[in-house]
């Protein structure tokens, strides 16, 4: 109760705040005749190492602290390597997230394993709802955010720069050694999806090295009516001018045959020749106001995606020891079998509790009604994407594995992990305890001692009861008791067994 009257009172204050001033672009454009660097890549130069890919889901501080308790479980599992050991967190290549889940997804991108340790303290702890609150109820808050074009969202990105950020910047983050990260908001006109990547910062010609970390992951969590929208300027038309499109834009959009082939890169090639306001373009896109990534992929998986099988692919290397690393793609390692062990793990902080909206004979009002359009939708949309990610695991799964797939990837192997709560188990009264409280926690800012201790223990229980989490440890030979052998090879077959 107390939870949604905080949500109720959060939203009644904040539309207030609704028409405050002018707009505020939180973007700086391109210097003319320049693009991005894309200074990290994937290392897929040790074939005895896992690849790990991550997708963090919304969900407020709830799935912050979930994706928090999981990377602090894999730090835990370590393996020897080159005469020394090596832990599974420092195996992950790619993170995607939105929302909630883009929280702790950046700050493990800057900070690496060593940062889990005062995430905790530094925003996990504090009562971050009852401070934004405060901030939104104080008149001086009023007239700062009107003297300087600001908006109620800047409150969310001030407090992460606070307790996490401190004004740091993509630059900080696009730097060797780094995970790949993708932070995803949706495009409030388009309901496009936009990663804040390198390669989508070259379609709207702006700066991605300036883009602050803390306004694009208030950017991936801009729940509607709630929050308001981030909002950024497109360049392309004012500093990028007769810049020549990439030719994968040309040849999707001109190929007679394109849009039947494959839709969805149809699609991704339109809405970048949009942005970049290229010959043809069906929208003209001068403004972007970017709202909750949840809104179009509450799993995030669609940065897993393009991370593979897109144009946005980020590079791998293969050859760290080149004098020159010559630079590939995920795809292509996958395809020469440089890659023997690949890990996807979808961490979904969805909470499913119960209400009475279906129980009763009167209409739901206005408040209720602002209840379903922040939450189902999240929630409903990722469907499909989920689909196409269960799609491609399969394809290779099919493909891996001795004489029976292709001879390229011959002896590879695929783990997919989910970690939600619905797979806790009824039939367990612990699990059943936990699945219960874990779906009655709050989508809020704030995470009570009491609900984070039931976060971390499911967080235990689903990754080591996963049998494809219990296979990647078995066939990395990391000891663990509650590995069982005949369970997890039932329950993740491999096309090689």
């Amino acid at each position: 109760m107390f939870g949604r009257l905080m949500r109720l009172g959060w939203i009644a204050i904040l539309v207030a705040l609704a028409g405050c001033a002018s707009t505020r672009f939180v973007n700086q454009p391109l210097v003319q005749g320049q693009s991005n660097p894309e200074r990290r890549a994937v290392d897929v130069s040790h074939p005895e190492r896992p690849l790990i890919l991550v997708a963090v889901s919304g969900g407020g501080s709830r799935a912050a602290a979930l994706g928090w308790a999981v990377l602090r479980a894999l730090r835990d599992f370590r393996y020897p390597a080159a005469g020394q050991t090596r832990s599974l967190i420092d195996d992950i290549g790619v993170l995607s997230s939105v929302s909630g889940g883009s929280v702790i997804a950046a700050h493990f991108a800057l900070n690496g394993p060593q940062g889990l340790d005062r995430f905790e303290q530094d925003f996990l702890v504090p009562d971050n709802t009852r401070e934004l609150v405060l901030q939104a109820a104080n008149p001086l808050t009023w007239l700062r955010l009107a003297t300087r074009g600001s908006s109620r969202i800047d409150l969310v990105s001030e407090l992460f720069d606070r307790q996490l950020f401190s004004q740091k910047t993509f630059a900080e983050l696009n730097q060797p050694g780094k995970p790949y990260l993708i932070l995803n908001a949706t495009d409030m006109a388009t309901g496009e999806i936009f990663a804040f990547t390198p390669g989508r910062f070259n379609d709207i010609c702006a700066d991605f090295d300036q883009q602050p970390i803390s306004v694009s992951v208030a950017a991936s969590a801009a729940v509607p009516v709630i929050f308001s929208p981030v909002a950024m300027q497109n360049y392309s038309a004012t500093h990028c001018i007769g810049a020549t499109p990439p030719q994968w834009i040309r040849s999707r959009l001109n190929g007679k045959f394109a849009p039947y082939i494959n839709l969805s890169q149809f699609k991704l090639a339109r809405y970048a020749n949009d942005l970049r306001h290229g010959e043809g373009s069906l929208r003209k896109i001068d403004y972007l106001y970017l709202l909750d990534g949840g809104l179009a992929d509450n799993l995030a998986i669609h940065g897993l995606l393009e991370t593979m099988v897109s144009p946005y692919a980020a590079p791998a290397i293969v050859d760290f020891n080149a004098p020159v690393p010559p630079r590939g793609t995920m795809l292509q390692a996958l395809n020469t079998g440089q890659i023997k062990k690949l890990a996807v793990i979808v961490i979904n902080a969805r909470a499913d509790p119960d209400n009475t909206i279906s129980r009763t004979a009167t209409r739901p009002g206005i408040l209720g009604m602002i209840g379903s359009v922040t939450t189902i939708p999240l929630e409903s949309t990722t469907a499909s994407v989920s689909a196409q990610m269960d799609t491609l695991l399969s394809e290779l799964n099919s493909a891996g594995g001795g004489g029976a797939g292709d001879p390229q990837f011959a002896g590879m192997r695929v783990y997919g992990i989910q970690i939600d709560f619905d797979l806790l188990r009824a039939s367990e009264p612990r699990q059943r305890d936990l699945r219960e409280k874990a779906n009655a926690i709050p989508t809020l800012w704030t995470i009570t001692r009491e609900n984070l201790d039931v976060i971390r223990e499911s967080a235990t229980v689903l990754l080591q009861q996963h049998p494809c989490f219990q296979r990647l440890l078995g066939d990395m030979n990391i000891a663990a008791k509650f590995v069982d052998r005949s369970y997890a090879t039932t329950g993740c077959p491999q096309t090689a067994d």
